[in-house]
Protein backbone atom coordinates (compact mmCIF):
# COMPACT_ATOMS: atom_id res chain seq x y z
CA UNK A 1 0.00 0.00 0.00
CA UNK A 2 3.02 2.76 0.82
CA UNK A 3 4.06 2.36 -2.54
CA UNK A 4 0.96 2.86 -4.62
CA UNK A 5 0.67 4.78 -7.34
CA UNK A 6 4.20 6.22 -6.04
CA UNK A 7 7.49 7.49 -8.42
CA UNK A 8 10.41 5.71 -7.31
CA UNK A 9 14.17 6.45 -8.76
CA UNK A 10 17.54 5.36 -8.07
CA UNK A 11 20.72 8.00 -9.23
CA UNK A 12 24.27 6.98 -8.76
CA UNK A 13 26.80 4.17 -9.81
CA UNK A 14 26.58 0.41 -10.06
CA UNK A 15 26.53 0.28 -6.48
CA UNK A 16 22.70 2.20 -6.50
CA UNK A 17 22.58 0.37 -9.19
CA UNK A 18 22.28 -3.21 -7.71
CA UNK A 19 20.34 -1.74 -4.90
CA UNK A 20 17.59 -0.49 -7.64
CA UNK A 21 17.40 -4.24 -8.52
CA UNK A 22 17.20 -5.76 -5.49
CA UNK A 23 13.95 -3.42 -5.04
CA UNK A 24 12.71 -4.12 -8.21
CA UNK A 25 12.76 -8.59 -7.04
CA UNK A 26 10.90 -7.25 -4.19
CA UNK A 27 8.38 -5.84 -5.66
CA UNK A 28 8.22 -8.90 -8.22
CA UNK A 29 10.35 -8.36 -11.02
CA UNK A 30 12.06 -11.78 -10.07
CA UNK A 31 14.60 -11.44 -13.14
CA UNK A 32 16.17 -8.21 -12.48
CA UNK A 33 19.90 -7.76 -12.50
CA UNK A 34 20.37 -11.24 -13.85
CA UNK A 35 24.20 -11.55 -15.27
CA UNK A 36 24.16 -11.21 -18.63
CA UNK A 37 27.78 -9.74 -20.14
CA UNK A 38 25.69 -8.27 -23.21
CA UNK A 39 23.13 -6.01 -22.07
CA UNK A 40 23.36 -2.34 -21.14
CA UNK A 41 25.47 -1.59 -18.15
CA UNK A 42 25.87 2.43 -17.85
CA UNK A 43 22.68 3.32 -19.11
CA UNK A 44 18.72 4.59 -17.64
CA UNK A 45 16.26 2.12 -16.88
CA UNK A 46 12.48 2.69 -16.37
CA UNK A 47 10.42 -0.24 -14.88
CA UNK A 48 6.34 0.45 -13.73
CA UNK A 49 6.02 -2.56 -11.43
CA UNK A 50 2.19 -3.24 -11.04
CA UNK A 51 1.26 0.56 -9.81
CA UNK A 52 4.61 1.77 -8.97
CA UNK A 53 7.10 3.24 -11.33
CA UNK A 54 11.05 2.20 -10.31
CA UNK A 55 13.19 4.09 -12.53
CA UNK A 56 17.24 4.34 -12.27
CA UNK A 57 19.23 7.35 -13.75
CA UNK A 58 23.26 5.91 -14.46
CA UNK A 59 25.30 9.13 -12.81
CA UNK A 60 28.61 8.05 -11.23
CA UNK A 61 30.64 11.17 -10.84
CA UNK A 62 28.93 13.91 -8.49
CA UNK A 63 29.12 16.33 -11.35
CA UNK A 64 26.60 13.82 -13.23
CA UNK A 65 24.77 13.91 -9.98
CA UNK A 66 24.55 17.38 -9.63
CA UNK A 67 23.24 17.58 -13.15
CA UNK A 68 20.68 14.97 -12.54
CA UNK A 69 19.30 16.68 -9.43
CA UNK A 70 19.17 19.78 -11.15
CA UNK A 71 16.88 18.06 -13.49
CA UNK A 72 14.76 16.32 -10.45
CA UNK A 73 14.11 19.73 -9.14
CA UNK A 74 13.16 21.02 -12.18
CA UNK A 75 10.31 18.56 -12.26
CA UNK A 76 9.26 19.20 -8.38
CA UNK A 77 8.84 22.75 -8.84
CA UNK A 78 6.71 22.60 -11.79
CA UNK A 79 4.26 20.35 -10.39
CA UNK A 80 5.11 17.64 -13.20
CA UNK A 81 3.17 14.57 -13.17
CA UNK A 82 6.41 12.78 -13.51
CA UNK A 83 8.10 13.76 -10.66
CA UNK A 84 9.09 11.71 -8.05
CA UNK A 85 8.27 10.91 -4.39
CA UNK A 86 11.39 9.68 -3.87
CA UNK A 87 15.05 9.38 -4.88
CA UNK A 88 17.68 7.25 -3.78
CA UNK A 89 21.11 8.85 -4.36
CA UNK A 90 24.90 7.24 -4.20
CA UNK A 91 28.32 7.36 -5.07
CA UNK A 92 31.69 8.19 -4.56
CA UNK A 93 33.70 5.42 -5.63
CA UNK A 94 33.82 6.63 -8.80
CA UNK A 95 35.41 9.64 -7.47
CA UNK A 96 37.55 8.57 -5.85
CA UNK A 97 38.97 6.25 -8.65
CA UNK A 98 38.90 9.18 -11.38
CA UNK A 99 38.52 12.71 -9.94
CA UNK A 100 40.69 12.75 -6.51
CA UNK A 101 44.62 12.02 -8.01
CA UNK A 102 45.20 15.87 -7.60
CA UNK A 103 44.54 18.83 -5.02
CA UNK A 104 43.08 20.98 -7.84
CA UNK A 105 40.54 17.14 -8.63
CA UNK A 106 39.89 17.38 -4.85
CA UNK A 107 39.10 20.51 -4.61
CA UNK A 108 36.59 20.62 -7.11
CA UNK A 109 34.98 17.41 -5.99
CA UNK A 110 34.67 19.61 -2.46
CA UNK A 111 32.52 22.43 -4.41
CA UNK A 112 30.83 20.08 -6.46
CA UNK A 113 29.29 18.04 -3.51
CA UNK A 114 28.59 21.25 -2.13
CA UNK A 115 26.51 22.02 -5.07
CA UNK A 116 24.93 18.34 -4.60
CA UNK A 117 24.17 19.30 -1.10
CA UNK A 118 22.34 22.16 -2.11
CA UNK A 119 19.97 20.60 -5.24
CA UNK A 120 19.26 17.45 -2.15
CA UNK A 121 18.22 20.68 0.45
CA UNK A 122 15.98 22.19 -2.51
CA UNK A 123 14.36 18.85 -3.44
CA UNK A 124 13.56 18.12 0.25
CA UNK A 125 11.97 21.76 -0.44
CA UNK A 126 9.31 20.36 -2.64
CA UNK A 127 8.24 17.50 0.03
CA UNK A 128 10.61 14.91 -2.05
CA UNK A 129 12.41 12.56 0.12
CA UNK A 130 16.02 11.90 -0.72
CA UNK A 131 17.85 9.16 0.74
CA UNK A 132 21.62 8.77 0.68
CA UNK A 133 23.26 5.43 0.06
CA UNK A 134 27.59 5.17 1.14
CA UNK A 135 29.43 3.33 -0.91
CA UNK A 136 29.72 -0.69 0.42
CA UNK A 137 32.85 -2.45 2.01
CA UNK A 138 35.66 -2.66 -0.30
CA UNK A 139 37.09 -6.43 -0.42
CA UNK A 140 40.91 -4.87 -1.26
CA UNK A 141 42.67 -7.95 -2.06
CA UNK A 142 39.99 -8.83 -4.92
CA UNK A 143 40.04 -5.56 -6.54
CA UNK A 144 41.08 -6.75 -10.38
CA UNK A 145 42.91 -3.83 -11.43
CA UNK A 146 46.06 -2.00 -11.04
CA UNK A 147 44.04 1.23 -11.06
CA UNK A 148 41.82 0.51 -8.33
CA UNK A 149 44.09 -1.06 -6.37
CA UNK A 150 46.06 2.05 -6.27
CA UNK A 151 42.84 4.74 -5.72
CA UNK A 152 40.48 2.73 -4.38
CA UNK A 153 41.22 0.49 -1.50
CA UNK A 154 38.92 0.00 1.58
CA UNK A 155 41.35 3.01 3.15
CA UNK A 156 40.89 5.20 0.65
CA UNK A 157 36.87 4.43 0.24
CA UNK A 158 36.87 5.47 3.98
CA UNK A 159 38.34 8.47 3.93
CA UNK A 160 35.64 9.18 0.72
CA UNK A 161 33.30 8.38 3.00
CA UNK A 162 34.80 11.00 6.03
CA UNK A 163 34.64 13.89 2.72
CA UNK A 164 31.04 13.35 2.26
CA UNK A 165 30.47 13.43 6.13
CA UNK A 166 31.87 16.57 6.60
CA UNK A 167 30.51 18.43 3.68
CA UNK A 168 27.20 17.64 4.68
CA UNK A 169 25.63 15.38 2.19
CA UNK A 170 24.75 12.65 4.83
CA UNK A 171 23.05 15.71 6.48
CA UNK A 172 21.34 16.71 3.88
CA UNK A 173 19.58 13.62 3.38
CA UNK A 174 15.63 12.69 4.93
CA UNK A 175 17.80 8.97 5.40
CA UNK A 176 20.73 7.70 5.36
CA UNK A 177 21.81 3.54 4.35
CA UNK A 178 25.12 2.61 5.35
CA UNK A 179 26.54 0.15 3.02
CA UNK A 180 28.97 -0.73 5.34
CA UNK A 181 26.76 -2.01 7.59
CA UNK A 182 25.22 -4.47 5.81
CA UNK A 183 28.52 -5.41 3.91
CA UNK A 184 31.37 -5.29 6.26
CA UNK A 185 30.74 -8.64 7.62
CA UNK A 186 30.39 -9.91 4.16
CA UNK A 187 33.17 -9.12 2.70
CA UNK A 188 34.73 -11.92 1.31
CA UNK A 189 31.66 -12.52 -0.78
CA UNK A 190 32.51 -9.36 -2.88
CA UNK A 191 34.16 -11.28 -6.22
CA UNK A 192 35.42 -7.87 -7.75
CA UNK A 193 36.23 -6.25 -4.36
CA UNK A 194 33.55 -4.02 -5.63
CA UNK A 195 30.23 -5.79 -6.42
CA UNK A 196 28.01 -8.68 -4.21
CA UNK A 197 25.45 -11.25 -4.60
CA UNK A 198 22.63 -10.46 -5.06
CA UNK A 199 21.24 -11.62 -1.55
CA UNK A 200 23.84 -8.78 0.11
CA UNK A 201 21.81 -6.48 -2.02
CA UNK A 202 18.92 -7.61 -1.22
CA UNK A 203 19.43 -6.83 2.83
CA UNK A 204 20.21 -3.13 1.86
CA UNK A 205 16.70 -3.22 0.04
CA UNK A 206 14.89 -4.68 3.41
CA UNK A 207 16.22 -1.40 5.25
CA UNK A 208 14.96 1.01 2.69
CA UNK A 209 11.70 -1.05 2.63
CA UNK A 210 11.51 -0.36 6.46
CA UNK A 211 12.03 3.62 6.12
CA UNK A 212 9.26 3.90 3.83
CA UNK A 213 6.06 4.08 5.71
CA UNK A 214 7.89 7.11 7.24
CA UNK A 215 9.48 8.75 4.50
CA UNK A 216 6.56 8.49 2.33
CA UNK A 217 3.64 11.22 3.37
CA UNK A 218 1.02 9.62 4.34
CA UNK A 219 -2.20 8.82 1.84
CA UNK A 220 -5.50 7.66 2.21
CA UNK A 221 -5.34 4.86 0.02
CA UNK A 222 -9.43 4.62 0.39
CA UNK A 223 -9.73 7.68 -1.78
CA UNK A 224 -9.28 6.90 -5.21
CA UNK A 225 -6.86 8.74 -7.53
CA UNK A 226 -8.65 11.42 -9.30
CA UNK A 227 -8.05 11.28 -12.52
CA UNK A 228 -6.16 13.96 -15.14
CA UNK A 229 -9.06 16.26 -16.67
CA UNK A 230 -10.14 15.61 -19.67
CA UNK A 231 -7.60 17.20 -22.53
CA UNK A 232 -4.69 17.56 -20.04
CA UNK A 233 -2.58 15.04 -21.62
CA UNK A 234 -4.18 16.00 -24.81
CA UNK A 235 -2.00 16.77 -28.32
CA UNK A 236 -3.72 18.47 -31.18
CA UNK A 237 -1.86 18.06 -33.42
CA UNK A 238 -1.40 14.31 -33.15
CA UNK A 239 -5.12 14.69 -32.89
CA UNK A 240 -5.66 16.03 -36.63
CA UNK A 241 -3.12 13.98 -37.85
CA UNK A 242 -5.10 11.17 -36.95
CA UNK A 243 -8.32 12.61 -38.30
CA UNK A 244 -6.86 12.82 -41.69
CA UNK A 245 -5.97 9.83 -41.75
CA UNK A 246 -9.54 8.77 -41.43
CA UNK A 247 -10.34 11.03 -43.87
CA UNK A 248 -7.89 9.09 -45.69
CA UNK A 249 -9.14 5.61 -45.15
CA UNK A 250 -13.09 6.86 -45.80
CA UNK A 251 -12.92 8.85 -48.64
CA UNK A 252 -10.25 6.31 -50.57
CA UNK A 253 -12.12 3.23 -49.21
CA UNK A 254 -8.69 1.82 -48.19
CA UNK A 255 -8.82 -0.08 -44.20
CA UNK A 256 -5.28 0.98 -44.08
CA UNK A 257 -5.54 4.65 -43.48
CA UNK A 258 -4.21 5.22 -47.20
CA UNK A 259 -1.10 2.78 -46.92
CA UNK A 260 -2.39 0.53 -49.43
CA UNK A 261 -1.72 3.04 -52.27
CA UNK A 262 1.82 2.66 -51.72
CA UNK A 263 1.62 -0.77 -53.19
CA UNK A 264 0.50 0.96 -56.65
CA UNK A 265 3.68 1.90 -57.20
CA UNK A 266 5.25 -1.52 -57.18
CA UNK A 267 1.97 -3.20 -59.02
CA UNK A 268 0.34 -1.35 -61.88
CA UNK A 269 -3.10 -1.21 -62.00
CA UNK A 270 -4.03 -2.75 -58.44
CA UNK A 271 -5.92 0.03 -56.49
CA UNK A 272 -7.73 -0.79 -53.47
CA UNK A 273 -10.90 1.51 -54.60
CA UNK A 274 -10.68 -1.11 -57.53
CA UNK A 275 -10.70 -4.10 -54.56
CA UNK A 276 -13.68 -2.79 -53.02
CA UNK A 277 -15.65 -2.79 -56.23
CA UNK A 278 -14.87 -6.08 -56.87
CA UNK A 279 -15.62 -7.05 -53.37
CA UNK A 280 -19.06 -5.17 -52.85
CA UNK A 281 -20.73 -5.18 -56.45
CA UNK A 282 -22.49 -8.58 -56.05
CA UNK A 283 -23.30 -8.54 -52.23
CA UNK A 284 -24.93 -5.28 -53.14
CA UNK A 285 -26.68 -6.59 -56.41
CA UNK A 286 -27.97 -9.76 -54.13
CA UNK A 287 -29.12 -7.46 -51.07
CA UNK A 288 -30.53 -4.92 -53.59
CA UNK A 289 -28.74 -2.02 -52.31
CA UNK A 290 -27.58 0.90 -54.15
CA UNK A 291 -25.51 0.00 -57.20
CA UNK A 292 -21.54 0.67 -56.64
CA UNK A 293 -19.83 3.03 -58.68
CA UNK A 294 -16.93 2.25 -60.10
CA UNK A 295 -13.73 4.20 -59.71
CA UNK A 296 -12.40 6.13 -62.91
CA UNK A 297 -9.87 3.37 -63.32
CA UNK A 298 -11.65 0.64 -63.61
CA UNK A 299 -15.20 -0.47 -63.52
CA UNK A 300 -17.98 -3.07 -61.99
CA UNK A 301 -18.10 -4.80 -65.75
CA UNK A 302 -14.03 -5.26 -65.88
CA UNK A 303 -14.64 -7.67 -62.84
CA UNK A 304 -18.03 -9.45 -63.49
CA UNK A 305 -19.71 -10.16 -66.64
CA UNK A 306 -23.37 -11.55 -67.51
CA UNK A 307 -23.01 -14.06 -69.66
CA UNK A 308 -25.58 -16.36 -71.37
CA UNK A 309 -24.96 -20.02 -71.93
CA UNK A 310 -26.93 -23.13 -73.41
CA UNK A 311 -28.27 -24.25 -69.95
CA UNK A 312 -29.52 -21.11 -69.43
CA UNK A 313 -28.08 -17.56 -67.54
CA UNK A 314 -25.64 -17.66 -65.42
CA UNK A 315 -23.64 -14.59 -63.80
CA UNK A 316 -19.87 -15.52 -64.31
CA UNK A 317 -17.35 -13.53 -63.01
CA UNK A 318 -13.81 -13.11 -64.90
CA UNK A 319 -11.05 -12.93 -62.39
CA UNK A 320 -8.13 -10.82 -63.07
CA UNK A 321 -5.72 -13.45 -61.72
CA UNK A 322 -5.37 -17.09 -62.70
CA UNK A 323 -6.45 -19.55 -60.43
CA UNK A 324 -4.91 -22.87 -59.53
CA UNK A 325 -6.00 -26.16 -58.43
CA UNK A 326 -7.58 -25.07 -55.35
CA UNK A 327 -10.31 -22.78 -57.21
CA UNK A 328 -13.31 -25.43 -56.49
CA UNK A 329 -12.80 -25.16 -53.15
CA UNK A 330 -13.10 -21.04 -53.38
CA UNK A 331 -16.20 -20.77 -56.11
CA UNK A 332 -17.87 -23.06 -53.12
CA UNK A 333 -16.93 -20.49 -50.48
CA UNK A 334 -17.98 -17.86 -52.73
CA UNK A 335 -21.21 -19.23 -53.14
CA UNK A 336 -22.07 -20.01 -49.57
CA UNK A 337 -21.48 -16.15 -48.57
CA UNK A 338 -24.02 -15.20 -51.52
CA UNK A 339 -26.56 -17.56 -50.28
CA UNK A 340 -26.64 -19.64 -52.80
CA UNK A 341 -25.44 -23.42 -54.21
CA UNK A 342 -22.26 -23.85 -56.04
CA UNK A 343 -24.22 -25.33 -58.62
CA UNK A 344 -25.67 -22.18 -59.42
CA UNK A 345 -22.77 -20.65 -59.84
CA UNK A 346 -20.39 -21.10 -62.63
CA UNK A 347 -16.53 -19.56 -62.05
CA UNK A 348 -14.64 -19.03 -65.18
CA UNK A 349 -11.22 -18.40 -64.65
CA UNK A 350 -9.35 -16.42 -67.59
CA UNK A 351 -5.97 -18.17 -68.17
Amino acid sequence: KTLRHRRMVFVGDSMTRNLYYSVCRQLGMVDAGQYDATGPKHADFFNTIDDTSVDFKWAPLAIDQVATMKKLNNLAREMDLSKYDIVILGGGAWDRLHMFATDEDQESHRLTLTNLRKQMDSLRSFDTSVVWVTPTTINTPALNTEEKRDHMTEDDMADMRNVYTNLGILSSASFVIDGPAFTKDRVGESYDGVHYPHSIYDAGAQILANSLDWLLPKRNTDEPIKPLEPGSMSNPFLGLMMLCFCFIGLMFFDGFLGFSYVACLFVKGVLPSDLYTEAFTILHEKMKLPTVVASSSATAASFFTTATNKTGTVQSINSRVSRGSGSSAVDDEISALLGGNSGDLEMKSSR
